[in-house]
């Protein structure tokens, strides 16, 4: 798409060759503050793409859709909006967004995120100087009601990077993509790689990253250029591919323990078609650092469902660091009070 587009009356705002790619399921709410946050943009993109995953509040969802349509399409950006026959949960539904988008790059934001005001500038200016990456992480900040109120910053490096086999550590593809809001992926790479094969995992974005880790690279951007929304529950669940261990409303140990399970699965088979091993140092970064989020997630949860969840990751071959077995032991021993100690911590850490 053209970086100006002009009709006969009017000039409107600057757009970017990047479709914003929704895949939605209910919060009509927060659906309308992202789009809010979009049409705030510096810079707007030239399409934003929702694709409706037949939720229960579908109807909602589309009238806040048509009540921005005329607003995004008099500055110049096109609202593609799709409503899925059945549900195909969000690996199907987020394969869907990047094959039906129409600008070369896609950038992926949950429903329930927002963007930061040069989210679409920034972008545009790396992916200008960096055309021949796949795939894009970014910095980001974390909100609790007000995008505008931050609870943290979620940064990997001060300085933007590429994270690619034979340079970085295969935990990179984790770290950068584990949180989709704010991925840029180019679409028609991505079309080429489209499979089913991992519908079910919740991972969707890790496979895409573990194949551009092995070609290309993870291209990051170090400034912050987007939010994500703490404290909302999970929603998977409703598709068939998920609904065998995913409850809509939390994680239960069981659907934890079969996403890491998908990331394992998932860094084999890349690993393998690429004759390297991404495997060993995902997996130990799983088991030591991605832990502390786990169990912190956990603080206060009946000992039965702890005891699930260290079975789970026993299983798995998580459990075998001092630190998941300290953590388990501070939860189990000390319930609520172990909030402390998790807060404590992540207050040293945003220090260094």
């Amino acid at each position: 798409m053209n970086s100006v587009t002009q009709s006969s009356t009017e000039i409107h705002r600057k757009t970017a060759d990047i479709s914003v790619g929704v895949p939605a399921y209910s919060r009509p709410g927060e659906l309308e503050e992202l789009l809010r946050s979009i049409y705030a943009q510096t810079v707007l993109p030239g399409e934003i793409t929702i694709c409706e995953d037949k939720s229960p509040e579908r109807e909602q969802i589309r009238a806040v859709v048509e009540r921005w349509r005329k607003r995004f399409t008099a500055d110049g950006c096109v609202i593609n909006y799709i409503e899925n026959e059945k549900n195909l949960g969000f690996d199907g539904n987020l394969r869907r967004v990047i094959g039906d988008s129409h600008c070369r790059w896609v950038m992926l934001m949950g429903n329930d995120d927002a963007m930061l005001p040069h989210c679409i500038e920034t972008s545009a200016k790396y992916l200008s100087e960096n055309s021949s990456m796949a795939m894009v992480s970014r910095s980001f900040v974390r909100f609790d009601e007000s995008a505008d109120k931050f609870l943290g910053v979620s940064r990997l490096s001060n300085q933007n990077q590429v994270y690619r086999v034979g340079d970085s550590q295969p935990r990179m593809i984790f770290r950068t993509t584990g949180f989709i809001a704010g991925l840029i992926i180019d679409r028609h790479w991505a079309e080429r790689l489209a499979t089913e094969r991992y519908d079910g995992t919740l991972y969707y974005q890790i496979y895409l990253a573990a194949e551009a880790f092995c070609e290309q690279g993870i291209g990051y951007i170090a400034e912050p250029i987007v939010a994500g929304r703490s404290g909302n529950a999970p929603l998977f669940g409703a598709s068939a591919s998920e609904g065998e261990v995913h409850i809509p409303g939390s994680y239960s140990p069981k659907g934890r323990a079969k996403m890491w399970a998908s990331v394992l699965r998932i860094a084999r088979d890349v690993g393998a078609q690429f004759h390297v091993d991404l495997e060993t140092d995902i997996k130990h970064d799983l088991e030591v650092k991605q832990s502390f989020h786990i169990f912190e997630m956990y603080v206060g949860s009946d000992r039965a469902i702890l005891k699930e969840m260290r079975d789970e990751l026993a299983a798995l071959g998580l459990f075998d660091h001092p630190l998941p077995r300290f953590l388990y032991a501070l939860n189990y021993t000390l319930g609520r009070r172990a909030g402390f100690f998790y807060y404590g911590m992540r207050k040293v850490l945003q220090r260094k």
